[in-house]
């Protein structure tokens, strides 16, 4: 059962209203005696009226005006509610570490048309290792299986032309030639996936865009539809060993989301496999690779430049 429980303003004003039928009694009693004229007999009947409707209405009416108003409140707010539902804003940390973290591989186990945009340092590289680690398969073979399915890719990772590669790879404690290593092995994983989808037939809606940026990645970038996840790089700590962290809101997602999009447009002359949007065919940038083959070779050495890539000039 429900106690509705009055204010002390409520509770004054309904004994000041049960008090006005006492003295009114009161009134009309001595006007009855003869000690009063008519004058003070009607004015005590008036108290009396005054004070029985006052207390009705402090009693009963007014409850139902407050219910009434309480239900108007109550349904404003949760119309309110469902406009814009109270959530969490920001990010939140999802694992303490990048490598290993199963959010990262979610997208390789389901189909369909999402849009996957993924940015890092050295990315594919990264998504390879880890997926040969856990016997999930290559790579290029899952995005190309979710080609085949209608998905469609934004993929970046640092240019091996840059000047910034040694900054990046001091700033996370490791050497150039690793860093530059990572890389070949991602550009390699761009080879082998032009020779698996330059043969089949892929759906209207897949689409791939693969490109190499020449900017300060200060994070990594992982969105897969709707579902954002993030790692920052922080100094003599290397990418995957840093926290992964899910993005919560849609404003901070846009936040990033745009950020990533005006990287990968600045990034347009630099692309390395995409799917022409007129013919629907792969096309592999070979006059580019073949350039970041050079400095590979420069910097790391014929040999081990071909043995990270998989193959030899293209």
């Amino acid at each position: 059962m429900e106690i509705d429980i009055m204010t002390g303003n409520q509770v004054i004003r309904l004994l000041f209203s049960v008090l006005l039928i006492p003295i009114g009694a009161v009134m009309i009693l001595l006007a009855a005696k003869g000690t009063a004229g008519i004058l003070i007999s009607n004015l005590g009947l008036a108290f009396i009226v005054t004070g029985v409707v006052s207390t009705f209405h402090e009693s009963v009416i007014r409850r139902l005006e407050n219910s009434e108003a309480a239900c108007a409140v109550a349904n404003k707010v949760h119309d309110k509610l469902k406009e814009a539902p109270l959530s969490a804003t920001g990010i939140k940390l999802v694992s303490s570490v990048r490598k290993g973290y199963s959010g990262y591989y979610q997208w390789a186990l389901n189909n369909g048309t999402e849009e996957i945009f993924f940015a890092g340092r050295s990315v594919l590289h990264r998504i390879d290792a880890d997926f040969r680690e856990r016997s999930i398969g290559t790579a290029e073979s899952l995005i190309a299986r979710r080609l085949s399915e209608g998905a469609s890719f934004k993929i970046m990772f640092v240019n091996p032309l840059s000047g910034l590669i040694h900054r990046l790879a001091e700033e996370e404690g490791q050497t150039e030639n690793q860093l530059l290593s990572d890389v070949a092995i991602s550009l390699g994983i761009c080879q082998r996936l032009h020779k698996i989808i330059k043969s089949d037939k892929l759906p209207i809606d897949a689409n791939l865009d693969i490109r190499v940026f020449d900017e300060i990645p200060y994070f990594a970038y992982h969105r897969v539809a709707d579902h954002v996840i993030i790692g920052f790089y922080f100094s003599s700590l290397l990418g995957h060993a840093s926290a992964a962290y899910e993005v919560v809101d849609r404003q901070t997602k846009e936040f990033f989301g745009e950020h990533f999009l005006s990287i990968f447009g600045r990034a347009s002359n630099e692309y390395l496999l995409k799917i022409d949007q007129h013919s629907r065919n792969p096309k592999l940038n070979i006059k580019l690779i073949n350039q970041l083959r050079e400095r590979l070779i420069e910097k790391i050495g014929d040999e081990k430049t071909n043995e990270l890539m998989g193959e030899k000039k293209v």
